[in-house]
């Protein structure tokens, strides 16, 4: 089970961030159920480096959304 399984919606944001959350993270279930499907297909490395950048958007928008909540972290699209 990849992380996009695992880390479920706890913790998204509100707001345009989490519809594209949510879209990110359902396209990740379906990469994932097709993964299941496809066995030693030579396509399978393929389609789990999709669902792994998946999964750093995922976080990416996370982190995003939320760093400009936080006062010891810069604000979104800042410089550290």
């Amino acid at each position: 089970m990849g992380p996009l399984l695992a880390g479920g919606h706890d913790g998204i944001a509100a707001g345009p961030a989490d519809i594209v959350v949510r879209r990110l993270f359902s396209a990740g279930l379906a990469l994932e159920a097709v993964v299941g499907l496809m066995g030693d297909h030579r396509a399978t490395r393929t389609v789990r480096e999709a669902i792994s950048e998946l999964d750093r958007a995922v976080r990416d928008l996370r982190d995003i959304a939320f760093d400009h909540h936080r006062p010891d972290l810069p604000a979104a699209g800042g410089r550290g």
